[in-house]
């Protein structure tokens, strides 16, 4: 029987993440892939606002806040301050696919050396409010995955 280990990147802070969310578990693949690119280097994480600021919680690195949306940006910057060292930025939904788009495909155009991590958790924007605008569609229910699902259940 195969017995887990906790990556060396990683605190042992307990994750408060909420149920059913997908950071807990993408932090665990996270560490283990930057160990596997030799994480002995010398590691720099960036994470901006929302629940991926709370990454330097629980990796074992470096790791610089940024504004929302501009991680990419920052971790250019980073990167070509410290080449040597594996950069990497932690966004979620909200964070890359809205108001930080243009940051990740301006760095992709200009083939930065950074590794952008996207957490599509479906989480975005669901708070009390606009699910109780957004619950009135049975249609829109019927689509809402588990995890949006759950963070209704939460919300009422």
């Amino acid at each position: 029987m195969a017995t887990l280990k906790r990556s060396a990147l990683l605190t042992e802070t307990p994750f408060h993440y909420c149920p059913g969310c997908t950071h807990g578990i993408t932090h665990r693949l996270t560490a283990e892939a930057l160990e596997e690119l030799g994480g002995d280097r010398g590691i720099i994480g960036v994470a901006p606002v929302g629940c991926a600021v709370f990454a330097y919680n629980y990796f074992n690195c470096d790791i610089q806040q940024a504004a929302h949306g501009r991680a990419p940006a920052v971790a250019t910057g980073i990167k070509r301050v410290c080449p040597d060292k594996i950069v990497f930025a932690y966004q979620g939904d909200g964070d890359l696919a809205s108001i930080g788009m243009a940051e990740t495909v301006h760095a992709a155009a200009r083939g930065e050396n950074i590794t952008i991590i996207f957490i599509n958790n479906a989480i975005y924007g669901i708070r009390a409010d606009k699910w109780r605008r957004r619950r009135l569609s049975v249609k829109n229910r019927r689509r809402a995955s588990r995890a949006e699902r759950a963070s209704f259940r939460a919300v009422l």
